[in-house]
């Protein structure tokens, strides 16, 4: 099967020329190998963003503070500088928008929807054989894909 070189970007036609003549069982076996990897890839994945975020957030700013330093540079690695940033997280829908209003900013207020939840439910609909919004404004693009589920 195939063998990885981390530094390489892969075109799904590699992948498409490497499986075309292969059987079904051993592609779903490959699939099995790779979703393998690809779990563990995300949990190392969930990992290195952890460490980035310790160190760009606490570790290095904390340093850099207490020396007194707001930039830093660094031979080989760049100029190091520290960003004020925030989180923001909206608690009162309502609240937010109504001040917004208020303060003549109702421009920053947009509609939408969820795109995993209009997916959700237009399959639901489809399924049910019910109506749909008509394809000049939305486009569903079907498509059929493989799943394993836990098992031998």
């Amino acid at each position: 099967m195939a063998d990885y070189d981390d530094e390489k970007v892969y075109p799904k036609d590699e992948f498409r020329d490497m499986y075309k003549d292969t059987d079904l069982l051993s592609c779903v076996h490959a699939m099995h190998k790779v979703r393998a990897r690809k779990d563990k890839g995300e949990e190392t994945m969930a990992k290195i963003n952890a460490e980035y975020d310790v160190l760009r957030i606490e570790i290095i700013p904390k340093k850099m503070e207490d020396q007194g330093l707001e930039i830093l540079k660094v031979k080989g690695v760049g100029r190091v500088s520290l960003t004020g940033d925030m989180y923001v997280q909206q608690k009162d829908k309502n609240g937010l928008f109504t001040w917004l209003r208020k303060s003549k900013l109702a421009d920053l207020i947009t509609e939408g929807v969820n795109s995993s939840t209009l997916k959700a439910f237009l399959k639901e609909r489809i399924k049910g054989g019910k109506t749909i919004p008509p394809d000049t404004v939305i486009k569903i693009t079907p498509y059929t894909r493989a799943s394993i589920t836990k098992g031998d």
